[in-house]
Parts: C-alpha cells; sequence; structure tokens
C-alpha cells in the first residue's frame, strides 16, 4: 500500500471509529482489524477503565478473527455474516466485517442490543462486507 493510500486509510479509520464511539453512550472501544490480526485502529471512551490488557487484548482479536472465519465457511448456504453479537456480564463484543476488516467493538451490557445495533450501522456508510 503506497503511503498515501495508507495514510487516507488510516482516516478514514480514524472517523469511522470516532463516529461508533459515539453514536450510543453504551460503546466502549472500537476497533479495525485486518485479517492478519493487526489493530489498524482503536478508540476507547476516556472515562472508561479497559477491562482488558494489551496481551488480553490481542487474544479477544484472535477469538474474534476464528469465529469469523468460522462463519464464512458456511456463507454459500446462510449468505455473508452481517454481525456477531457475543454477551458478557461486564461487556457486550459486536463484530462487525466492514470492507476486507472486522470492526470490533464493545458496549456497556444493555438489553436493548437492537437500539445500539441500529445506532453502530447508521453510523457506517456504505454498511457492507
Amino acid at each position: 500500500m503506497g503511503l498515501a493510500k495508507e495514510v487516507v486509510t488510516t482516516q478514514t479509520h480514524e472517523k469511522l471509529c470516532s463516529d461508533i464511539l459515539f453514536s450510543h453512550e453504551s460503546v466502549r472501544f472500537v476497533g479495525v482489524v485486518n485479517n492478519k490480526s493487526d489493530l489498524l485502529y482503536s478508540t476507547q471512551k476516556k472515562d472508561l477503565d479497559p477491562l482488558l490488557d494489551e496481551d488480553e487484548i490481542r487474544i479477544s482479536i484472535n477469538y474474534s478473527l476464528e469465529r469469523w472465519r468460522k462463519a464464512q465457511n458456511l456463507s454459500f448456504r446462510l449468505g455473508n455474516e452481517k454481525l456477531t453479537l457475543t454477551e458478557y456480564e461486564n461487556v457486550t463484543l459486536i463484530s462487525i466485517p466492514y470492507q476486507e476488516n472486522l470492526l470490533l467493538i464493545s458496549t456497556q451490557p444493555t438489553v436493548h442490543y437492537h437500539d445500539v445495533v441500529q445506532s453502530i450501522i447508521a453510523t457506517i456508510p456504505p454498511w457492507e462486507i
């Protein structure tokens, strides 16, 4: 990738992550990951303590990519994956394929997933795989 394209891509990721971070009050963290587990860009709410340290973030990224790859095995029958939502006691993780990357989003645990997901999706132009 040329330097100009890399700068534009980084700016695009930065804006996308920032827009998603502030799309709903419950969003904690947003990152863009490529298929090689590289975290291309990430941001998080400043007033919240991170739940994971750096090593645990890398592990979580690998798990998310593994789930994404497994879901692609049945896409010829089910269609392309739109998003994955995993609920834990302390956080909800949302993975959304975007272009050739994966958006990783963590939110406060909430029972109103539809509202959160709709706010996030409305922020992603265009919402495509």
